[in-house]
């Protein structure tokens, strides 16, 4: 019997133990749950107005009315932790027009040893040096679609070695990724991705510069059409193995070799997979009362950036950041310009690298997309997402644009406001411009404040509206509606 005592003590003491030291291991962290309901829907048009709809991560429908539920769960790291682990989750229905669509925009487990990172599945990101709050989006990656699911390994915040003394940092990442199968064109294909900035100046200096660069490649799969004569694949396969992946990460010319035993004729004379992305510069000015952010993302995708033919083409930024909590926040002014695109001339022997035809693909031929939406800016629409070409095909049928946006972010008492509008000029593709040009003016607006209910003092109010005007869409006025309740 005492024995039997004593056992039952000991557990007890252990169960205790463990007990506590679960609950300082969870109290350390930072967990973040919520659940919200809404709804949405447009007067006078087909499609949801721009900005309400760009860049939140696939889950507003490009057309129709809807509701929606979404929860999620974050755990992140416990502060001052040289090796810990974190995880995450977020689900979101949405109810359409005799449909149900469920999105897991996020579902990622991660860890990370010193300034080192490990995430794999889905996480929200964006790429390229940009305001990550009131920008148009970032022109290769601004959380336009539904996140990609990668393995990931990343220096995630600008890390300085000891002996740079701060004067010098950096950061980036390293990415394998697979695209869906429910495409159209190809299946069973990838995405590699790596990208690599620096701070020139100490997070304490009043001046810093910023440059860096992303590498996006689409590549592998098996073709989902017919190529009878192997000029896009070999007998509809396109390669993936280590060879072609070397040749992917460092974007190694096939040219020389002109291997079309291996390969389609598309990358036995060019390069293996689609390769896209930016060289970024920027500059932050910290005053007294305000940080100034400029940036410059200049675009590279079949060799006009190498050569200078597209120089004219790229995202050009300003934000404005106010060190106040109220009243005006920030502002941001933006000039998109791919109306370049190397021009209308391709000729190798003169180093004239044109009709670049941004964002799109003759081999994986729904372009820059996942599951329906561009990964890139917005404000470079596909054929699904305008009148222009009704075909309702996923290609990019505007990717010559010229737009200025403008943003603002205001706060008055609890009651936050950002404002956003855009005049995009669609001008067509070389030999088929649109004359004269096509202009779309759309605005949006978001309001948000919290609200106190039974149960749920901090819940969160917000309400969107948004307007469009113009040759892409016919006049709309729509709008949503949500509110989220925090769980924890």
């Amino acid at each position: 019997m005492n024995q039997l005592k004593q056992m039952i003590v000991r557990k007890g003491i252990v169960i205790i133990c463990l007990f506590i030291c679960s609950n300082t291991l969870w109290a350390q962290r930072e967990i973040k749950s919520d659940f919200s309901l809404g709804m949405g829907g447009t007067v006078g048009g087909v499609y949801n107005p721009l900005w309400l709809r760009a860049n939140q991560y696939g889950l507003v429908p490009a057309s129709g009315s809807y509701g929606f539920a979404g929860i999620s769960h974050h755990v992140d790291y416990r502060p001052k932790k040289l090796v810990d682990w974190a995880y995450g989750f977020s689900s979101q229905v949405n109810l359409g027009e005799n449909k149900a669509d469920v999105f897991f925009p996020e579902m990622y487990v991660k860890g990370k040893l010193g300034i080192f990172e490990l995430v794999a599945g889905r996480q929200k990101q964006i790429f390229g040096l940009v305001d990550s709050t009131l920008s148009s989006g970032s022109y290769i990656w601004s959380g336009n679609a539904m996140p990609i699911p990668k393995l990931e390994l990343q220096v995630k915040e600008y890390w300085s070695p000891g002996f740079l003394k701060g004067v010098l940092a950096f950061k980036g990442n390293y990415s394998h990724g697979w695209f869906e199968n429910s495409r159209e064109d190809v299946r069973d294909f990838y995405l590699h991705q790596k990208s690599l900035y620096g701070r020139l100046g100490k997070p304490s200096w009043r001046v810093k510069f910023y440059a860096g660069f992303n590498h996006q490649v689409q590549w592998g799969g098996i073709l989902k059409f017919s190529d009878p004569n192997n000029l896009l694949s070999k007998n509809g396969k396109i390669p993936s193995d280590l060879k072609t992946y070397l040749s992917v990460i460092t974007g190694k010319s096939n040219a020389v070799k002109g291997d079309t035993a291996t390969y389609g004729y598309n990358d036995g004379f060019n390069r293996s997979g689609n390769h896209l992305g930016t060289v970024d510069i920027g500059m932050e000015v910290e005053l007294n009362q305000a940080k100034i952010f400029f940036y410059r993302q200049s675009i590279y995708e079949d060799g006009s950036l190498y050569y200078g033919n597209n120089i004219t083409d790229g995202l050009h930024g300003l934000a404005i950041t106010r060190k106040s909590d109220q009243g005006l926040l920030k502002v941001v002014f933006e000039y998109l310009n791919t109306s370049s695109q190397g021009g209308n001339v391709f000729n190798d022997t003169s180093n004239l690298r044109g009709f670049d035809n941004y964002l799109n693909n003759g081999v994986y031929q729904n372009g820059w997309t996942y599951f329906g939406r561009g990964i890139g800016t917005p404000l470079l629409t596909l054929d699904t997402e305008t009148d222009l070409n009704p075909t309702n095909q996923i290609y990019f049928d505007n990717n010559r644009v010229e737009a200025f946006y403008a943003a603002g972010e205001f706060a008055f008492g609890d009651n936050k406001i950002q404002i956003r509008a855009s005049l995009s000029n669609a001008i067509g593709w070389f030999g088929n411009e649109y004359i004269p040009v096509k202009k779309q003016y759309s605005g949006g607006i978001l309001w948000q404040r919290p609200i106190q209910m039974a149960g749920f003092p901090d819940a969160i109010l917000k309400a969107n509206l948004g307007v469009e005007k113009g040759n892409l869409t016919q006049p709309t006025l729509g709008g949503n509606i949500a509110i989220s309740f925090p769980l924890n």
